[in-house]
């Protein structure tokens, strides 16, 4: 690991079943390694579901304020995404701000609609509306 400076920013909390990442400027790998690390930290205080299973959730992610990451960057947010279902991630949705972003990630939303079920939404509000298709509701308030 290198000892470059993290460039581009997140911020991570739980909404509900929802973990909700706000992505923004430009990411190099480190941004990515360190969305991972903390995002670790948020899955493992969730918890187990009666029965010792993995309790299913999702991830809404608003990149309105995203500009784009390196190869590298990418590359390591994926490892973020396969380790995310594996702790229970089940559905996810992207907020792009462009057509643009939309192209940049393309290949990484389609290998993501192998492992959990995806959709790209036009909006905060939209993808947690999804989200609540999916029954996974966004606010602790929120009932069936």
């Amino acid at each position: 690991m290198t000892d470059w400076a993290q460039h581009g920013s997140f911020s991570l909390c739980w909404q509900g079943d929802v973990l909700l990442a706000r992505y923004g400027g430009t990411w190099n790998d480190i941004a990515s390694r360190n969305l991972h690390r903390e995002a670790r930290k948020l899955w493992a205080q969730r918890g187990l579901q009666a029965g010792g299973q993995v309790r299913p959730w999702g991830l809404l992610s608003d990149a309105l304020e995203w500009e784009g990451g390196t190869p590298e960057a990418l590359q390591l947010w994926w490892k973020f995404f396969e380790d995310g279902v594996r702790h229970g991630m089940v559905a996810v949705t992207d907020v792009l701000p462009t057509q643009f972003h939309e192209t940049m990630v393309k290949s990484l939303a389609d290998r993501a609609s192998q492992l959990a079920l995806y959709h790209l939404s036009p909006s905060v509000d939209a993808g947690m509306a999804w989200l609540a298709q999916q029954g996974l509701h966004g606010h602790s308030d929120a009932t069936d």
